[in-house]
């Protein structure tokens, strides 16, 4: 019985970007991000639109009231240690070009 031959891992990764690749062009061939602004277009027009009957009505109006809040938190446990060793790797790398610069100025 023949053994298969092992894929390596870097052609593993292509293939996993390709087809990330091809998931976002579809997205965008689709139509599904302009549907998406199109959406808040129109929600932003509603809001506009009861801003001017607020004060057609003279009504108070709080700026709180039409402002949406669309940010969703999704941080857990394992995204804020990525963010933090992505913060940890940032400081090393740029102690590191600052050190390997200081190295090459005091050689010129």
């Amino acid at each position: 019985m023949p053994k298969k031959k092992k894929v390596h891992p870097i052609i593993r990764i292509l293939e996993v970007l390709f087809v990330i690749f091809i998931a976002l062009f579809i997205a965008n061939s689709s139509g599904y991000y302009e549907g998406k602004v199109r959406n808040k277009v129109a929600i932003t027009n509603d809001k506009i639109e009861e801003f001017e009957q607020m004060l057609a009505n003279g009504d108070d109006v709080d700026l709180n009231n039409f402002l949406a809040n669309d940010r969703v938190d999704y941080s857990n446990k394992l995204s804020n240690f990525g963010e933090k060793l992505t913060m940890d790797v940032q400081v090393i790398v740029k102690n590191s070009f600052e050190f390997i610069g200081n190295i090459f100025k005091s050689l010129f």
